[in-house]
């Protein structure tokens, strides 16, 4: 009986963690490329300002979420329309990890693609050392309105990935290093 009570207990414990392993693998999104490229107008690189990063959480009872203040964009460059197809199919090919958080608003180099009906898809990924000294990694790819006012969080995107496509498709600007 001893034996037969520590085994269902030692299933049930196995069972648990198994349970507990897959909970906490985050959800992957991927950009649907075909919508992308029908809706796609315009991409520009600019450089977003942001003084005061916090970062939010994203549940369903907190109020705040990121936005995007136009005021605060420095136009860097404005890419060729013969690549926007190249840039999508490349985000296309990306996985956007869904955390329930991101910052308040985008940091540094930022890509924004703009869409048919005036929304906008934005992406960030930078390095980001604050005033004590601390480095994170900031990124994400999330949808505003026309107006900045937010739409959805889509996932993070790595500094990696901005610095592709930074590096492939404005090459001028990645060689300059220049911030504005």
């Amino acid at each position: 009986m001893k034996k037969l009570t520590a085994l269902i207990l030692t299933v049930v414990f196995l069972v648990a963690c198994l349970f507990v392993l897959i909970g906490c693998d985050p959800v992957q999104y991927k950009l649907d490329v075909n919508e992308l490229l029908s809706n796609t107008v315009k991409i520009e690189l600019v450089y977003y300002k942001n003084e005061n990063p916090e970062l939010y959480q994203l549940n369903k009872w907190q109020k705040k979420r990121p936005t995007f203040d136009f005021n605060k964009v420095t136009p860097i460059a404005t890419l060729d329309d013969s690549k926007i197809e190249d840039v999508v199919n490349l985000l296309g090919e990306c996985r956007y990890t869904y955390w329930n958080r991101t910052w308040n608003e985008p940091i540094g180099k930022t890509l924004i693609l703009y869409q048919k009906n005036g929304d906008m898809l934005i992406l960030y990924g930078c390095t980001y050392t604050n005033k004590k000294g601390k480095t994170s990694y900031p990124g994400a790819c999330i949808k505003f309105d026309k107006d900045g006012n937010y739409i959805k969080y889509i996932g993070d995107f790595g500094y990696a990935g901005m610095d592709t496509i930074e590096q492939r498709y404005f090459p001028e600007i990645a060689e300059s290093n220049t911030l504005p």
